[in-house]
């Protein structure tokens, strides 16, 4: 999961990055795809520093995921029925939205993968105390 969060914040950071640079009107608020992709960086990273900490750091990640999601798909519907329409802004909330969705789902996959391997294993280590 390190891999997936720090693959995921390095595309946030340049999906801010690219909203940024080639905008006609640069706008601080284009790097918040930069912020949220840099946070998720460094929860990657701290999981990958600190195996006793990647649990809590995941799951930190996952819900800055999911706040990303919402806000970017949030912004995203806002502008749709705008009279006229920045293309490229809703590009980059469509990219948001799409690489934090993605973030959020390869999370759950992998939560549920984690939970079911402890259940495995604790269920295993209970029949070998019952022997």
């Amino acid at each position: 999961m390190v891999k997936t969060a720090l693959s995921f914040g390095i595309l946030l950071i340049a999906n801010g990055a690219y909203g940024y640079l080639q905008s006609e009107q640069p706008s601080v608020t284009a790097l918040i795809p930069a912020v949220v992709g840099t946070l998720i960086l460094l929860c990657g990273l701290v999981s990958a520093q600190k195996p006793g900490l990647a649990k809590h750091f995941m799951h930190i990640s996952a819900l800055l995921g999911l706040l990303g999601t919402l806000a970017a798909g949030g912004r995203l519907a806002s502008t749709l029925t705008a009279e006229a329409p920045n293309r490229f802004v809703q590009l980059n909330l469509a990219i948001m939205a799409i690489l934090c969705g993605g973030y959020v789902f390869a999370c759950f996959k992998s939560f549920r993968a984690a939970g079911r391997a402890r259940r495995a294993t604790e269920s295993e280590a209970h029949q070998n105390s019952e022997s």
